[in-house]
């Protein structure tokens, strides 16, 4: 699911939120030190779970639970009196225009995104400031939905009370020539 989801969401980012500078699926790239820089600020897109319910027919549809890590580098001061302030909490701001993107969105397969948390995470990352955002939104699956061939030109001789011939256990299937 997150095949379809995270390109959509990906250019939805890249277009409303300019400001970006690292759009990315999350495979713990604040967590590590890796060969590609992080461009701030920059947001992680995890697919965390979605339990599914059978509409039939191989037809699936569940409510996805989303986290958008939004990381944003603050080198500024901010304490109290502090000049660098008011520049440090302008770059702060990208969290809410996230959200802002992000609330309400839908797309092919997935219906509107409706923000359900909001909380700090991995709050001792030497260079960034990070927020989790949580979005939940109501997806559909009719990649397991039953395909067939149609068949022209078969009669069925079955009416009411007309029962199928068993077959015996130990006679092998033969596949007509």
């Amino acid at each position: 699911m997150l095949h379809l989801l995270y390109p959509q969401l990906a250019d939805h980012l890249r277009v409303a939120v300019p400001a970006l500078g690292t759009i990315d699926l999350d495979m713990a790239q604040l967590d590590y030190q890796s060969n590609e820089p992080i461009r701030y600020p920059a947001v992680y897109i995890d697919l965390e779970d979605i339990p599914w319910r059978n509409l039939g027919g191989g037809i699936q549809t569940g409510r996805a639970l989303l986290r958008f890590t939004v990381a944003t580098e603050v080198s500024e001061e901010t304490h109290q009196g502090s000049e660098q302030q008011a520049a440090a909490v302008a770059r702060l701001l990208v969290v809410q225009e996230v959200h802002a993107a992000l609330q309400h969105f839908q797309g092919e397969g997935f219906g509107p995104l409706v923000r359900t948390s909001y909380r700090r995470d991995r709050p001792q990352h030497p260079e960034a400031w990070c927020m989790a955002l949580g979005y939940v939104t109501e997806v559909k699956d009719e990649d397991g939905a039953k395909r067939g061939q149609l068949v022209h030109d078969v009669q069925l001789n079955a009416g009411p009370g007309v029962r199928p011939a068993s077959v015996p256990d130990d006679e092998p299937f033969v596949l007509p020539s």
